[in-house]
């Protein structure tokens, strides 16, 4: 599999030659098997809305009821992320005594977010992908829900841990990237003070690569595609049971063993 870059269509195509060497595919599935997987999935907004508009009796020309859904569902999948409201999230985790406000929440809503990043509903999709993966900590194993991390005793640490690392994704959206970039400095103005010693904020928090320049964004195409066609067949807690650790629109899906 020399190539220039390992997408997971590849390891599609040489899975039977894969299996057949058992050794290697054992480590083949063992290292897919450490991923993070983030899954955003607008269908169950979909639904809400569709049933609520009914309720509501709104209306809205058959023509235009699609396009209604889908903005709602993104002004709803960003509103789900850490980001959204950020300011009055960071006066949760950080002491009221040492809290300085330096941000309005007028410029953190979800529709302010929006406009910063443009676009529709994929759009708005890998802005919340890219604000939960940056939410993922180490620190967090335990939580069911990365909004958990404003409310933990331990949010000064957990947040010094997120300014200090740098996540890197595949090149496709830089106005998410600038807009994430922005906000994550929000956070490292309250807590940077409580880094370890020797330890720094990243400049920037969110980095686009191309995928062929580094290897991890590689591997997380491949653990990308093999979560997606476990979903195809099956579901969310079979997701779980490949996975390390498993999101689902902020929420933390339990594994299910029999």
């Amino acid at each position: 599999m020399v190539r220039d870059e390992v997408k997971y269509r590849d390891i599609v195509e040489m899975r039977p030659r894969l299996r057949s060497q058992r050794i290697l595919w054992g480590r083949v599935e063992t290292g897919v098997s450490q991923a993070t997987i983030i899954i955003i999935d607008p269908k169950p907004i979909d639904e809400q809305v569709r049933d609520l508009t009914a309720v509501q009796q709104r209306k809205i020309p058959e023509e235009k009821i699609d396009e209604y859904v889908s903005d709602c569902c993104a002004t709803a999948i960003v509103a789900g992320t850490p980001f959204a409201y950020l300011p009055l999230e960071i006066a949760k985790a950080v002491p009221w005594g040492v809290y300085d406000p330096i941000a309005s929440l007028a410029d953190f809503t979800p529709t302010a977010i929006r406009e910063k990043i443009g676009g529709g509903l994929k759009q708005a999709m890998i802005f919340a992908a890219r604000a939960h993966a940056i939410f993922d900590l180490k620190s967090i194993d335990s939580a069911n829900s990365v909004q958990e991390v404003f409310r933990s005793p331990l949010a000064t640490v957990m947040l010094a841990e997120l300014i200090a690392t740098t996540r890197n994704f595949d090149a496709e959206s830089p106005t998410t990237a600038a807009a994430l970039n922005s906000m994550a400095d929000q956070i490292g103005a309250q807590v940077e003070s409580h880094l370890p010693l020797g330890l720094s904020a990243a400049k920037p928090i969110v980095r686009e690569l191309d995928s062929r320049a580094i290897d991890e964004l590689q591997a997380a195409d491949v653990a990308a595609g093999w979560a997606r066609e476990i979903l195809e067949v099956s579901d969310l807690r079979a997701v779980a049971n490949k996975f390390e650790r498993v999101w689902s629109n902020g929420r933390r899906v339990s594994e299910f063993r029999l």
